[in-house]
């Protein structure tokens, strides 16, 4: 009979007869470590090559997907995954709320193309529900936010607002926002420099947990 030692690997006792292929074979499997693989369709072979059920805590490694990481939670696979959208040239006025408009992928900077969406203009929604880390970034370029100024992620029921006066950017984030599955953020800015400015924008997030 297999022993399971601190890490979780079987390994074979002293009077187990001697079978090299099957105890070399339990001993891989039970290490339970990431598995490359070259794209969705092959991670999810992996069950009918387990003999039809994954262990819970798969981990792959997709290769199409700049080797990020996504686990088999019983369910669905769920990932680890980083993603960033920008935004240029959005004239936003003055003493007015104002959304980021229509985002564009930065696909040099993320790793994961399919956990966050954009379903509308100034709103990304995430797929999954998890803890993710988010940063809204706003920056004018025709001069700076005077008098009162403020950038907002909005989500959930609650509003996460970063302020600040007399400068060229602000930056709001949460480090640690839980949201459920199909949850929408919104994204907007407002300001009353006295005329419109012209603002480009960044928003990162990375799925923590």
């Amino acid at each position: 009979m297999a022993i399971t030692l601190y890490n979780g690997a079987e390994v074979p006792t002293n009077s187990d007869p001697y079978e090299l292929t099957s105890d070399l074979a339990k001993m891989a499997l039970s290490l339970n470590l990431p598995i490359p693989v070259d794209n969705a369709a092959q991670r999810d072979g992996l069950a009918a090559l387990a003999g039809g059920t994954l262990k819970i805590g798969t981990t792959v490694l997709r290769k199409d997907q700049s080797m990020f990481t996504e686990k088999w939670d019983g369910t669905s696979w769920k990932t680890t995954g980083h993603s960033e959208w920008t935004r240029t040239g959005q004239v936003v006025p003055t003493n007015d709320v104002w959304g980021v408009g229509a985002l564009t992928l930065d696909a040099a900077k993320t790793t994961d193309t399919a956990f966050i969406t954009h379903p509308a203009a100034d709103v990304l929604r995430f797929r999954d529900a998890g803890t993710y880390a988010v940063t809204f970034n706003p920056e004018s370029t025709t001069g700076t936010l005077n008098t009162l100024a403020y950038a907002e992620i909005i989500t959930g029921g609650e509003t996460y607002r970063t302020g600040m006066t007399g400068q060229d950017r602000v930056t709001a984030a949460h480090p640690n926002l839980r949201v459920a599955a199909n949850q929408d953020a919104l994204f907007v800015i407002y300001h009353e420099s006295g005329s419109n400015r012209t603002l480009k924008f960044r928003i990162a997030i990375t799925r923590i947990g």
